[in-house]
């Protein structure tokens, strides 16, 4: 497995990718934002601020009028009480989730809120289907409402719940090669369902933590392919999502710096990173 992961990791650094820029860097401030989001009709961001660590986790918002990005605010559905991560949109725009810490003595959980005719309905707690004792965290949705997120146990791993009858069954973790005995986290599942990008902290990267992806054939994961130097480094990177409207690919990093997170949020143009190129290589 070693030798396999060696093979694709030496092939993916030989891509041709654009310039990986910061993401936003005159609306979002330096070294404390995380887990970008973006509505499909690229009108609403959302993302996680840290303010340096752990200790304070907010999800922050900003609107975009006439054209302009706003200042940042707490987001409209934020409590402030407790630790909040992980935005995403749904596919359509009509639902969010994100996860919150509702005590110290408790585990995240994944909440969302729906977007009405009305306006966007309060906050609920999603079904033991997907929420247990463990943390369930980074989750996100396809097309068909499937939620596809990172369940704590001894390490982290990836697990889907399919929307079936209206109604979420009870999550099973993804089959095939995705998930390992390390950790593997922060899926972002396309809304096709063909394709995975998460994080892995295994053997074989170039950092503590790497992006990867999978692809899914018959509902059976591939081998993980590492992205490559121009997406990975000696960081950890995590919080990988796509941009829908514009096409980007967008991704955070993190490292510690004297006690200090400095972490920030990157953007490549999704065409760089020749998914479909990248298929070609996948091994079941």
């Amino acid at each position: 497995m070693k030798q396999f992961t060696a093979v694709f990791l030496l092939f993916i650094t030989t891509i041709t990718f654009g310039q990986t820029t910061l993401f936003e860097p005159n609306l979002i401030p330096n070294n404390d934002g995380f887990g970008v989001t973006i509505s499909p009709n690229d009108d609403m961001l959302l993302f996680t601020k840290a303010y340096g660590g752990r200790d304070t986790l907010r999800i922050f918002q900003s609107q975009k009028i006439n054209g302009q990005w706003q200042k940042p605010e707490l987001a409209f559905f934020a409590d402030a009480k407790f630790k909040q991560i992980d935005p995403t949109f749904s596919p359509d725009g009509k639902t969010i989730l994100y996860n919150t810490l509702e005590s110290p003595e408790t585990s995240f959980d994944v909440f969302a809120i729906h977007k009405t005719k009305t306006g966007w309905t309060k906050p609920e707690k999603l079904t033991d289907a997907i929420n247990t004792k463990s943390s369930e965290f980074y989750a996100t949705i396809s097309s068909k409402k499937n939620i596809y997120f990172t369940r704590r146990t001894k390490s982290n791993d990836i697990y889907v719940s399919n929307f079936v009858d209206n109604k979420y069954q009870p999550a099973k973790v993804l089959e095939g090669h995705l998930n390992s005995d390390m950790n593997e986290s922060n899926p972002y599942i396309s809304p096709k369902e063909d394709f995975i990008i998460f994080f892995s902290d295994k053997t074989g990267g170039l950092g503590d933590t790497d992006l990867y992806i999978s692809f899914n054939k018959n509902n059976k994961w591939s081998h993980p392919i590492n992205l490559g130097d121009k997406i990975n480094s000696e960081s950890s990177e995590f919080c990988p999502t796509i941009d829908i409207k514009n096409q980007r690919f967008l991704f955070s990093r993190t490292k510690v710096v004297d006690g200090k997170r400095i972490e920030n949020m990157y953007s490549i143009p999704l065409k760089d990173l020749n998914i479909k190129g990248i298929k070609k290589w996948a091994k079941w």
